[in-house]
């Protein structure tokens, strides 16, 4: 049973998560969008963030956002209040009560994340040095080859 309090719209838009004080990035498809959440799509199965900026550029749409569930390719998120919410995008950002169907993250991914942080923090800083660019004006973009069968997860 359905227990979604806002209209869902259907939309082929191009979405991003944004994770990592901004410096790191995921592209993804918003396929349903309402006032306080969204469905988003991958490719392939894709691990995320549980809590991440949500952006979706052609609407101007900045706002933070939680997973609510997630199914390997697809992704629940609802639009949480966070410091760099966009109010006058037209999209509401209230939070309702309802429990969330999953939101723990294995600590094996956590771990996961924290290595790839340290990794990409210092890739940051050495190309920072090379070429002489100031490290806030330099982004990463991570493409993982999953069991060398050419498909990647971003």
């Amino acid at each position: 049973m359905e227990q979604r309090s806002n209209k869902r719209q259907r939309t082929i838009l191009e979405g991003r998560i944004v994770f990592n004080n901004r410096f790191s990035l995921i592209e993804c498809r918003v396929r349903d969008l309402s006032d306080t959440g969204a469905r988003i799509m991958f490719e392939h199965p894709v691990t995320i963030p549980p809590e991440f900026e949500f952006e979706i550029p052609s609407r101007e749409l900045s706002v933070w956002a939680r997973v609510m569930w997630s199914n390997g390719r697809e992704h629940g998120i609802r639009f949480t209040e966070g410091p760099q919410a966009n109010l006058s995008s037209g999209v509401s950002t209230s939070v309702e009560t309802e429990q969330p169907q999953d939101t723990s993250v294995p600590e094996k991914t956590l771990a996961d994340y924290a290595k790839l942080q340290e990794i990409l923090d210092e890739a940051q800083r050495r190309i920072a040095q090379i070429t002489g660019v100031p490290a806030d004006n330099i982004r990463l973009k991570l493409d993982v080859d999953v069991a060398g069968t050419g498909t990647t997860k971003k």
